[in-house]
């Protein structure tokens, strides 16, 4: 029952918002469901692709970061991990939270880095077979988000799917903040 009620909700939010294409004349408020909406639907058409849905079940997912240092987030890419969890969830995915065993976890303030000398350890702690990890990339108008659903036993990308999304005001103020991490 509890699946059923999971898929309607998901279902019926992600077609309130998949309306939403272009944000560039939205409000703030529309622009931030836009930003959900296409969170969602990259994580629908990662599990399309996914050949062993079976593997799915449980998925490690880490911090979206900058795609120029791999140690930095801001902001938006700790929001857009969020929106990336929440629609797995809603799919009914258990999803792993890192901040959970941060012995094998790099865990700081601005996000939860999933670092690949870990991952099998975690996958094996976990039963996970799969691992969301997702990098952002800044443009003066817009920002590709990209994400790849990785197998944690075979250290191959099963799926993976770009997104460009506007970079509309809610989006620039929240890339603005920028948070650097050391390993």
């Amino acid at each position: 029952m509890r699946t059923i009620i999971t898929a309607v909700l998901g279902l019926l939010t992600l077609s309130a918002c998949c309306s939403l294409r272009y944000s560039g004349s939205l409000s703030p408020v529309g622009q931030a469901k836009y930003l959900v909406c296409r969170s969602y639907e990259a994580i629908d058409d990662l599990l399309d692709q996914h050949p062993y849905p079976e593997d799915l079940d449980r998925v490690l997912v880490s911090t979206v970061v900058d795609i120029n240092d791999v140690g930095r987030t801001t902001m938006f890419g700790r929001v857009i991990s969020e929106c990336l969890s929440s629609r797995l969830t809603q799919v009914d995915k258990d999803v792993i939270h890192a901040t959970v065993r941060s012995d094998q976890m790099l865990v700081r303030q601005d996000g939860q880095f999933l670092l690949s000398r870990e991952a099998r350890n975690l996958a094996m702690d976990y039963n996970a077979r799969t691992a969301l990890v997702s990098t952002y990339a800044v443009m003066d108008k817009t920002v590709i988000l990209s994400l790849k659903l990785v197998s944690t036993v075979e250290d191959s990308t099963l799926a993976g799917v770009e997104i460009v999304l506007c970079r509309n005001e809610t989006v620039s103020d929240m890339l603005e903040e920028r948070v650097r991490t050391s390993y």
